[in-house]
């Protein structure tokens, strides 16, 4: 067995998808791991559709974004991730060079918090380090840009395609 030198996990946001947003959750995951993700974590309401190969935890329907946050980053606990991908269903399409493009500046800035250039932090398609998960679930009620007030924001341009 290998182990990898930059171990990452994902976490999908889908507090407040319905069933018809089920294939671009399903797309986020699969492309999540394709960039190396393991385990993908997808929060999701109890009436929404989830895709397989992920590890599924439950939202109240209409919930906020921080409880998503909470019970999917407790499944990430005993993970080796030294990184998360944290990325809301309903943002901007993110192709499989664009998400290792995250990776890629995470692992030269490992103590940064990596977003896509000129996108929202909330909502978005983000790379959180692992010393920044407390952080993201004490304080990410006041949204990511809290999160992002305490550390460092490295902003990387998003391939096209």
């Amino acid at each position: 067995m290998t182990t990898r030198a930059f171990p990452i996990a994902a976490l999908v946001l889908a507090h407040d998808a319905s069933d018809a947003d089920s294939p671009r959750i399903g797309e986020l995951a699969r492309t999540s791991a394709e960039a190396g993700a393991t385990p993908v974590v997808v929060a999701a309401p109890f009436d929404c559709g989830l895709p397989s190969g992920a590890r599924l935890v439950r939202t109240r329907a209409g919930g906020s974004a921080i409880a998503a946050i909470r019970v999917g980053m407790a499944q990430l606990t005993n993970t080796v991730a030294r990184a998360a991908i944290v990325a809301h269903h309903g943002a901007a399409e993110r192709s499989l060079i664009a998400l290792l493009a995250l990776v890629d500046a995470a692992k030269r800035a490992e103590d940064a918090i990596v977003a896509f250039e000129h996108a929202p932090l909330d909502g978005g398609v983000l790379l959180v380090p692992r010393d920044a998960w407390l952080e993201l679930v004490t304080i990410g009620e006041g949204g990511m840009s809290a999160v992002a007030a305490r550390r460092r924001v490295v902003r990387v341009p998003a391939p096209p395609g």
